[in-house]
């Protein structure tokens, strides 16, 4: 538990404090449908050394954003809360410090995000997939595909095997204009092109 504790204080930094029990309310940094129910945890407090964690970044004013994967209430777990004071002007600050943490040590996937915090905060423009509605985000990327689709179009299509032919071309001239008599060479093969596979056989 507490080489758990410790992990969790060092990624966070300094200015976090850590004290015993849930967290203050607030506004949840995820999704709740996606925050473990208690009862759910409660199974699992039993075996070792684990430890319901909960971060909450708290503007002045009394908004406290909290993230953590696990609804709070009561419970069997034992609980701890890192905390740390943040100005009303940091609001942007402390909510990217809570994503960083989630996504970058917990590996939640940004769509488990509440978008309202995001916007509150002003992320929008670092997070723009979870800012907006999923059908205009969709609309997006339909419209810079069929974009794409339009430039690959327009694109003259690659002469994979000109270039080869054109090179071909250009050293039989070289061989042409040192040595009179290859042009015979070159009539054989063209008369015969089957005479030029015998000698690779």
């Amino acid at each position: 538990m507490a080489s758990v504790l410790k992990e969790v204080e060092a990624r966070l930094g300094e200015g976090w404090r850590m004290q015993w029990g849930p967290p203050p309310r607030g506004v949840y940094l995820l999704k709740e449908v996606y925050m473990a129910e208690l009862e759910e945890a409660s199974a699992y407090c039993g075996e070792g050394d684990i430890v319901v964690v909960y971060i909450v970044a708290a503007l002045e004013g009394g908004l406290n954003v909290v993230y953590g994967r696990v609804k709070p209430g009561l419970s069997k777990c034992p609980m701890a809360t890192f905390m740390r004071r943040f100005a009303k002007s940091e609001a942007r600050q402390a909510v990217k410090t809570l994503i960083d943490f989630a996504t970058g040590v917990d590996k939640v996937p940004l769509f488990q995000i509440n978008p309202e915090l995001i916007r509150f905060a002003g992320l929008c423009d670092e997070y723009p997939v979870v800012c907006e509605d999923p059908v205009v985000v969709v609309s997006k990327l339909v419209a810079a595909s069929a974009r794409q689709q339009r430039q690959r179009e327009a694109e003259p299509p690659p002469r994979p095997q000109t270039w080869l032919l054109e090179e071909l071309v250009k050293i039989l001239r070289e061989k042409i204009e040192l040595d009179a008599g290859f042009v015979e060479i070159v009539k054989k093969i063209v008369e015969d092109p089957e005479r030029l596979k015998g000698c690779y056989v």
